[in-house]
């Protein structure tokens, strides 16, 4: 593919990457309306696709009414109406935005957190669930005009920096949580990934592993960049030298089971015997869990394994040896008061507050694991927008 681009991930048909790859292009900016929009040569070139997929993508944005064909001229992004404020209301409405396959326990707790702090605050909450990066984008530019605050947990490889951007000039506060947008400043809420990635990681170093590989469900979000930079700089604390095909940041949980079963057939007949297994979040875990039981692996015998997250809170899964309690709960509190702070007249530049994680680790020679300490005992990470 050219333009360094990754291609289509699992699953999405290519003329439909293509548009997203392009609606991704207009909320950041990078099309005007007062000038010609990309031409179909240009999206061969650009992305590598046919002839027909440029037209299929480009007629995709024009029956959807993001661009327009102008006789004569060409194609244009179509232009947008004024933003309309929000209607005077006696119980201002801030509106929580999240992926809808992250309906599980994570986001139920943030969530939970979010809600009676919000309802504390007198404010009313209503929540929408996206599907996809697309649906992200229609969902939160369908907001201006009807909410007084976002609380924003962002898709993988998420295409809202624009749109955030027309919420914020619209005056809709606007708080990220769990991840933020790199190149935006915005209010977020977030947990110390960095130390996540490093203290689990020295955590299984100290356990006597010398040959670890980590396997990924996201893959272009600040939290698992953060992770992993954590885990390098583990690495290379305790002396270990890190292997590039045991740290990539490729999706596993979205493959199909025999895909899923090669990528761990390779990392075990790699390189020196590996011995532990890191993961970025718990469902990726439980899913190659099953995927080394059908394989005959031992589990965790041969294989020790840790999760960077835990699924269920203030508890301690019996599938890994080390396992980090991340406080979604606390996470929404915290989200719902920057809210707050902005919707009283804060003005102030954006910050963020940065959460740490408790880390769990099992006793030598037992499967119980007790909590051990607190994530964040590695080096400090350098938060900003």
């Amino acid at each position: 593919m050219a333009s360094g681009t990754d291609g289509p991930p699992p699953g999405v048909a290519l003329f439909a990457w293509v548009k997203q790859e392009l609606l991704d292009s207009i909320a950041r900016g990078e099309f005007s309306p007062d000038e010609p929009f990309i031409t179909q040569r240009e999206i061969v070139q650009r992305f590598g696709v046919s002839t027909t997929t440029a037209v299929r993508a480009l007629n995709e944005l024009v029956a959807d009414g993001v661009v327009v064909r102008r006789r004569g001229r060409g194609t244009f992004v179509a232009p947008r109406p004024p933003s309309p404020r929000p209607a005077p209301s006696a119980t201002p409405v801030v509106a929580y935005v999240s992926p809808d396959r992250r309906a599980g326990m994570h986001d139920a707790e943030l969530l939970a957190g979010l809600s009676v702090e919000t309802s504390a605050l007198g404010y009313q909450l209503t929540v929408a669930h996206t599907r996809g990066r697309e649906h992200e984008v229609q969902v939160l530019r369908s907001m201006v005009g009807r909410v007084h605050a976002v609380v924003l947990f962002a898709h993988d490889r998420s295409g809202a920096t624009g749109v955030v951007e027309e919420l914020q000039r619209a005056g809709v506060a606007t708080v990220l949580v769990d991840r933020y947008l790199p190149g935006l400043p915005t209010d977020a809420v977030v947990f110390d990934d960095f130390a996540v990635g490093y203290d689990v990681t020295a955590a299984m170093i100290d356990r006597g592993h010398r040959a670890l590989a980590v396997l990924w469900s996201e893959t272009d979000v600040t939290s698992v960049r953060d992770r992993l930079a954590g885990h390098r700089r583990a690495l290379r604390d305790r002396g270990l030298g890190e292997f590039p095909e045991r740290t990539a940041l490729r999706p596993f949980a979205l493959l199909d089971p025999p895909a899923r079963r090669r990528r761990l057939r390779a990392l075990l007949e790699s390189g020196d015997a590996l011995t532990a297994l890191l993961f970025g979040n718990a469902p990726t875990l439980a899913i190659a869990v099953s995927d080394l039981l059908d394989m005959d692996v031992d589990v965790p015998g041969s294989i020790e394994l840790a999760s960077m997250d835990q699924s269920i809170p203030d508890a301690v899964s019996p599938l890994s040896v080390v396992s980090a309690s991340l406080p979604a709960r606390e996470m929404g509190r915290r989200a719902a008061g920057l809210v707050h702070e902005r919707l009283q007249g804060a003005d102030g530049p954006a910050r963020h507050v940065v959460l740490p994680a408790e880390l769990h680790v099992a006793a030598p020679g037992r499967n119980t694991l007790v909590v051990s300490g607190v994530a964040g005992a590695g080096p400090p990470a350098v938060r900003g927008t």
